[in-house]
């Protein structure tokens, strides 16, 4: 565990990207965090990601999210819709939330959240701190021609991929002075085959524009894990066990390298400065006796 202490340790964020179905390996990367005592003080998410951070915002463990991902499925997170805007619904992604976690707020989180959307109104990215957590939630999962955007305060809202990816800049508006990203698609293999369907067609379109703001979102970031999720799909719900594992996996080799960030990062009491200026007038004051060392 860091060397840090409640009141001196740096504020930590973590920025959860999209991922469609992959992003259950975030479920792996927060138990990880859990075990090596790395604090997570605010979470700012996009798309799928917001379901995950949602769940841990409000104090879920990462294990019984891990129940809960082994039981899902597509036909319980959305229905087919006649192609106005969108060919399916999501409307069921935010039923399966506010079913678990109730009809809450997020004024009522353990942890503060944000969740990133795109409002197509506007053109402008779209950040949700207040309120019902459920219809931003939905909203910022909905991907463009494949999901009818949202309608929320008389303004119509998207997938929060189009705007930022990786919300590692939205971190700073919950006051982190640490950023953590986790960008489910920093690699991937879109190159390995070509799209075979308008769905696929979609996904890519948006993933395109999701990982050209996502590196710069990185360069914003004081740390950031990319798990190697390019052997799933992005409809593999029934893999979730696998990609919790990969997530785990390469959270638990980052641990020791954000522990000692955070150790750097630490702000030190007047008390602590002032010790560490005596040990060192000790070590170095020349009226101490040829070169032995005191203190």
């Amino acid at each position: 565990m860091a060397n840090v202490t409640e009141g001196t340790r740096p504020r930590v964020g973590v920025a959860l990207s999209g991922g469609i179905a992959k992003v259950v390996a975030h479920v792996g990367i927060l138990r990880a965090f859990d075990e090596a005592g790395i604090p997570v003080d605010a979470i700012a998410a996009c798309s799928g990601g917001s379901i995950i951070g949602a769940f841990y915002a409000a104090g879920w463990s990462p294990e019984r999210m891990s129940e809960v991902a082994d039981h899902l499925s597509w036909k319980k997170l959305t229905r087919v819709t006649l192609p106005r805007m969108g060919l399916l619904s999501n409307d069921r992604m935010e039923s399966f939330v506010t079913e678990r976690l109730g009809d809450i707020t997020f004024e009522d989180l353990r942890i503060p959240f944000a969740v990133v959307a795109a409002n197509l109104t506007t053109g402008k990215k779209a950040v949700f701190r207040s309120g019902k957590i459920g219809p931003p939630i939905r909203a910022s999962c909905s991907i463009p021609q494949l999901f009818a955007p949202v309608e929320l305060d008389g303004q119509l809202i998207a997938d929060g991929g189009l705007v930022e990816y990786l919300p590692v800049e939205t971190l700073d508006e919950l006051g982190c002075d640490v950023k953590i990203g986790i960008n489910l698609g920093g690699i991937r293999n879109w190159h390995a085959k070509d799209p075979k369907n308008l769905f696929e067609v979609a996904l890519r379109v948006v993933g395109f524009v999701s990982q050209r703001n996502a590196r710069f979102s990185e360069s914003h970031a004081d740390y950031v894990i990319r798990p190697d999720l390019s052997g799933f799909g992005p409809y593999d719900l029934d893999r979730s066990d696998d990609m919790i594992r990969v997530g785990y996996e390469y959270a638990k080799r980052a641990a020791p390298d954000i522990l000692a960030l955070l150790d750097r990062k630490e702000t030190p009491t007047e008390e602590g400065e002032w010790s560490r200026m005596v040990r060192w007038l000790r070590k170095h004051s020349p009226l101490q006796p040829f070169g032995r060392k005191v203190g």
